[in-house]
């Protein structure tokens, strides 16, 4: 009875990670990502922040510019929006958990439409890509000067 039950914990944790893995690989779906991948996306992100933050640094020499701080910021905000998205994506099936979501978010349209367990990893991945793009439109109004990177074209 335990190794089933542990068979089914080790399942349930591995497969939305494993999902996700996959799915960053694929092109996303939201039209302003222009077909990239989310690995694609963030190699030209991480690019951006970069060459960026070398010429600020050239242009502000008494400045100390932390690299790769901008990228790698953003990197674990995102990682943070991964379950957030999971969440979002279980309350649609479960919609007595909206009580405790903003309800901004769900004026905005972070809570998916006909979802069920058959579809809940495809919906959270959506949920996830509308957080990241909300993350990217607003990366030019960074406090910091060489963090203000302007979103993919």
């Amino acid at each position: 009875m335990f190794k089933i039950l542990g068979l089914i914990l080790v399942v349930a944790l591995l497969a939305p990670i494993g999902f996700f893995a996959w799915r960053a690989s694929q092109p996303m779906s939201m039209p302003e990502y222009g077909g990239r991948t989310y690995y694609q996306l963030l190699a030209e992100r991480r690019q951006a922040y970069a060459d960026l933050a070398r010429a600020y640094q050239t242009s502000h020499p008494n400045v100390k510019v932390k690299d790769g701080a901008c990228f790698f910021t953003e990197l674990f905000i995102e990682s943070m929006e991964l379950p957030i998205s999971g969440r979002y994506a279980l309350s649609a099936i479960y919609p007595e958990m909206q009580q405790s979501i903003d309800p901004r978010d769900i004026r905005n349209g972070y809570i998916p439409k006909n979802v069920s367990w058959i579809n809940i990893l495809p919906s959270s991945w959506k949920v996830f890509e509308m957080f990241v793009w909300g993350s990217i439109k607003h990366t030019p109004d960074s406090p910091v000067p060489y963090c203000r990177i302007q979103p993919p074209q």
